[in-house]
């Protein structure tokens, strides 16, 4: 992996993290113990996906993001003061993750076609957890239809 990589890690790193914080507080205010399991298996998987990207452009002498896009050192921005301040339903929160999951799986497939041969070869070996995040959410997602 080279240098020219760091922005397209960085920019799968930031939205994991985001999708983590997320589901992390969606586990914390669904109702359905079974749900809030998922989620929290959910927020583990992602952070060891952080954990790897972020040690994979290290490894290469990059500066990998530590923070995602809605906040910076601070744990949440005004602009998502909503999701800790809104009730929102089970069926909600899933609609919610399973949109945020799918634009994670899209980025990650683009950054797979765009990135260098030897960048792609580790992401496709990360790919497996973000397709089990979303076989997780897709899932939960067709049955709160």
């Amino acid at each position: 992996m080279s240098l020219a990589s760091q922005p397209l890690y960085n920019a799968l790193i930031r939205r994991s993290i985001d999708l983590q914080r997320l589901c992390q507080q969606a586990a914390q205010q669904v109702e359905e113990p079974g749900l809030r399991v998922v989620l929290q298996e959910n927020a583990a998987a992602l952070e060891l996906l952080i954990l790897d990207l972020q040690m994979q452009l290290a490894a290469q002498g990059g500066r990998p993001a530590t923070h995602g896009r809605w906040n910076t050192r601070r744990p949440w921005r005004p602009a998502t003061w909503w999701v800790r301040r809104m009730t929102l339903s089970d069926g909600q929160w899933i609609r919610l993750l399973a949109r945020r999951e799918a634009a994670l799986l899209a980025q990650f497939e683009q950054v797979l076609e765009r990135a260098p041969r030897e960048a792609a070869k580790e992401l496709s070996r990360l790919s497996g957890r973000v397709h089990a995040v979303h076989l997780d959410m897709h899932s939960l997602a067709l049955a709160a239809r």
